[in-house]
């Protein structure tokens, strides 16, 4: 389908919303939003009155209700009926209610950039078992998702004059937005709770979502590159083109009542891995599950004495995530506000969090004047090792390179078979090739963690806490250093050690345990962090350091890193202003502090047809890590009237610390809506690398512009159009384009030595979003792309997608909550895309034979089932 046709189509689709909204103009007052009900042709005052009157004292049965709201009179209500509609609201319990609006508030966290890996569980515990209000603490308020310090304080402030009765006794807290203040609602309760209850839920998940493009490229590399048989990949060698598709189930029973008790468990399979998630399976089979697919924890909340006890599978965060944060997922640009706040404090585990993981005991006490937590692991951890003991192989002896997260999880057997398998062929090629002496393991070191965190509260609003750990290991740390990379890391390190940057000091100032200076069996990280607030400003960082060979009680003295920032938020307006600055040999594993890129970006981690082993590259692929890098990012949000808001603008200058690369990215979007139900949105992002430098080669600039059009119908339905124009500017290969000898008479250069690399590619899509009814919806999208060298990406409903060089896609979900206790999810996908054509070389020459090769066409299709019962 070309694109004369896609326009065409796509303009239908413009003129049918057209018609649809022409066609459903009225509201529904039982369903409406304030939003809504504030477009009608009415005051802010009588629309708040309407709102308040349906949240607090009851459903509207006809249009003829709306005269028992003391606002509205006999003459505003028959101007109203040509504008509204009033359908029949089934009452179901608070719970039931609550459940309705889990998926749906998910989603809306999710579209602002993703919700944060294992969060996500978190925020569904406080829908479903809100907090009091009227005893809650500062911290307790302060993880609800987007709720502002400031907001916070306004609310403690207020309830030191009185309980809180309903959300218009809560509203009209002095210094509380109107955000907040509904924000704070689905998450909290007025009234402490006088019944005993059990609470059921188990969740199954089925996805078998292709590998992500890089992973499948690392897992098509060859051993023996001399040879094209697919037997000599890991992607060949065990048929990942059928891979075991993820399940997981999960178990949780909670019982409140004074003390509230909670059990959680979890059986799992990633994408790829062979391991079986029998229960009933024989005892070894059994063992290992356990050991490799399982999570659990039982949490005791001891409530009259704000104690908290977890055992098992727990996490951790404190402050900005610089000392403490114990996942597996990199969160990008993650500030600590809005959608990418941090939930500080312990919870049970059941994300998909493994390597990072922590399994043992926590305790923490929580009260309005201090807090105070203890945790402590024993867990093993997957490692890349390497021949350290030099004797040609690879065993228990051998020194850590570093962690790694692999995609898929070998295990050890696999791994072993197919590095013996692979060395009887390597030695024997035409350019003949080492043994491999690298390489991933799993669960090879065990981790003992020891840490805690305590911050007192000398006034309201004002945290200050101190956080420390300590990581005990029983295998040694060994890091080569820079002029060492080569011959530690490359299949050939003569002729490939050009290869190396100054990117790959982030390697070569790794921690070590053993190093010329001294031996030891632990890493050790400390900080301090705070928050303050005045009166709409919140100031609040951490600052921390690794302990290597300095003064504990000295700061500076040792690899150190910072973040603090400032935000100010007031109706219509939020800044925020963040300076991060993280040294180089800064190397903490559970570091999630905000950053641009992961650790290892651009290092020769990132080219696996370089390394010894391509499995090692998944050490960046995977990394969770914050790059070390110096910056301030700049964010802003401004409502300039109910018709024009500047939803989110942000700049942020950075200076990678490896190689001092200055970047520089600004983002901006402009939503403009004539009318409620219709969204015009502009977005703008600009981005350059070394922007100090336009001669380098690795300088680059990037522009984007997107625009959408969005039609909001009645019932929250919603079509969408989007399209996305993107050019990518690079500097030349000059000796690919202009290949001649110096001084050659006869040089016929088909390109100029000084022409630029122009990249650019199309993006255009069309989704919607259909409520049959409060309990059923259908949501989908269909789009095209063309890369030219550019990447593209997608929001799929709470997915993120990155898409190959050209292709079209179409996808649907479908969600039913069948009954007051059971719902289902289900997504289909089908994308077909074409890979990069090729052109081969040799170093300045041409090759004999056929140097080209065509674009290569795929189809890929996925499933995605869930499965949420609640009794």
């Amino acid at each position: 389908m070309n694109m004369k046709k896609i326009i065409i189509l796509l303009l239908s689709l413009l003129l049918c919303a057209s018609f649809l909204t022409a066609n459903e103009k009225k509201i529904d007052l039982n369903n409406a939003t304030l939003e809504q009900i504030k477009a009608l042709p009415i005051t802010n005052q009588q629309a708040m009155a309407i709102y308040d009157y349906r949240t607090y004292l009851g459903f509207f049965e006809s249009i003829y209700d709306l005269t028992k709201v003391r606002e509205i009179n006999q003459k505003t209500m028959n101007k109203l009926k040509d504008y509204v509609i009033i359908r029949p609201y089934t009452d179901y319990s608070e719970t039931a209610q609550r459940r309705d609006q889990i998926h749906y508030l998910l989603r809306q966290l999710s579209s602002n950039e993703g919700s944060q890996e294992g969060v996500a569980d978190l925020w569904k515990n406080l829908l479903i078992t809100p907090i009091n209000v009227n005893t809650a603490t500062f911290r307790e308020l302060h993880n609800i998702p987007t709720v502002c310090a400031s907001d916070v304080k306004a609310v403690l402030k207020q309830r030191r004059l009185e309980d809180f009765s309903d959300y218009r006794n809560l509203r009209n807290s002095p210094g509380l937005t109107h955000y907040g203040a509904t924000r704070l609602n689905h998450y909290i309760s007025y009234q402490p709770s006088t019944t005993k209850k059990l609470l059921f839920n188990y969740n199954f998940e089925f996805a078998n979502s292709p590998f992500r493009e890089e992973t499948e490229e690392v897992l098509r590399e060859s051993f023996v590159p001399d040879s094209v048989s697919s037997k000599f990949s890991m992607w060949g060698r065990y048929n990942l083109d059928n891979a075991n598709p993820n399940i997981s189930h999960k178990f949780r029973a909670r019982y409140e009542s004074k003390f509230n008790f909670e059990l959680d468990a979890k059986l799992f399979r990633k994408l790829g891995e062979t391991n079986s998630i029998n229960p009933f399976a024989p005892d070894d089979d059994l063992s290992d599950l356990l050991d490799n697919n399982s999570k659990y924890s039982f949490t005791a909340d001891l409530t009259p004495y704000d104690t908290k006890i977890i055992l098992g599978n727990y996490r951790v965060t404190y402050g900005q995530g610089l000392v403490m944060q114990n996942s597996d997922y990199f969160n990008r640009r993650g500030t600590g506000y809005g959608f990418n706040k941090r939930v500080i404090g312990i919870f049970p585990d059941m994300s998909s969090t493994e390597e990072f993981a922590f399994n043992g005991v926590a305790v923490e006490h929580t009260n309005h004047l201090f807090d105070a937590s203890f945790f402590y692991s024993k867990d093993k951890k997957d490692a890349v090792i390497w021949d350290s003991n030099g004797n040609d192989s690879l065993d228990t002896n051998d020194d850590i390179f570093y962690y790694i997260l692999s995609t898929p999880r070998f295990s050890n057997k696999e791994l072993e078979n197919s590095e013996e398998y692979f060395n009887q062929y390597r030695p024997y090629l035409e350019e003949p090739l080492p043994r491999i002496l690298m390489a991933p393991r799993q669960d090879y070191l065990e981790e003992k963690t020891m840490g805690g965190h305590i911050d007192v509260s000398p006034l309201l609003g004002t945290n200050i806490g101190i956080t420390a750990y300590e990581a005990r290991y029983n295998k040694h740390f060994n890091v080569a250093n820079y002029d060492s990379l080569a011959d530690y890391l490359l299949t050939d390190p003569d002729y490939y050690n050009d290869k190396l940057g100054m990117t790959d000091t982030d390697i070569s100032s790794l921690y070590s345990t053993k190093t010329d200076s001294y031996t030891r069996d632990y890493r050790r990280v400390y900080g301090f962090d705070w928050l303050t607030t005045f009166k709409n400003l919140t100031l609040k960082g951490e600052y921390a350091e690794l302990e290597v060979d300095g003064n504990p009680l000295k700061l500076g003295d040792d690899p150190k890193a910072i973040v603090a920032t400032g935000y100010l938020n007031f109706e219509n307006l939020n800044f925020l202003m963040l300076y991060r600055n993280y040294d180089l040999k800064f190397d903490n594993p559970y570091s999630r502090a905000f950053s641009e890129h992961e650790r290892f970006y651009g290092s020769i981690l990132e080219k696996q047809y370089y390394l010894k082993n391509p499995l090692v590259s998944q050490i960046y692929y995977n990394s969770p890590w914050s790059q070390p890098e110096e910056g301030i990012y700049i964010e802003s949000r401004y409502r300039f009237n109910r018709h024009l808001t500047l939803t989110r603008a942000y700049l942020d200058i950075w200076q990678r610390k490896s190689d001092d690369r200055l970047s520089v990215r600004f983002q901006g979007e402009l939503d403009y809506r004539p009318i409620y139900q219709i969204s015009l949105r502009l977005k703008q992002k600009l981005q350059t690398n070394r922007a100090q430098d336009d001669f380098s080669r690795s300088v680059s600039k990037t522009s984007e512009t997107t625009f959408k059009f969005r039609n909001y119908l009645t019932n929250r339905d919603r079509l969408q159009l989007e399209y996305r124009h993107m050019q990518v500017w690079m500097a030349p290969y000059t000796n690919l384009t202009d290949p001649a000898e110096p001084g050659d008479p006869n040089q016929n250069a088909p390109i100029l030595p000084t022409g630029n690399v122009l990249n650019h590619g199309n993006y255009i899509a069309a989704s919607y979003i259909h409520n049959f009814n409060e309990y059923s919806r259908i949501e989908g999208s269909i789009l095209f792309w063309n890369g030219h060298g550019t990447s593209h990406w997608d929001w799929e409903d709470m997915e993120i997608d990155f898409m190959g060089s050209e292709g079209m896609k179409y996808w649907f979900s479908i969600y039913d909550r069948i009954s007051s206790n059971l719902s289902i999810f289900f997504k289909y996908k089908i994308k077909h895309f074409k890979d990069n054509s090729l052109y081969l070389r040799q170093y300045n020459e041409p090759i004999e034979g056929n140097d080209y090769v065509a674009q290569t066409k795929h189809k890929v299709s996925s499933v995605r089932l869930e499965v949420n019962w609640n009794f």
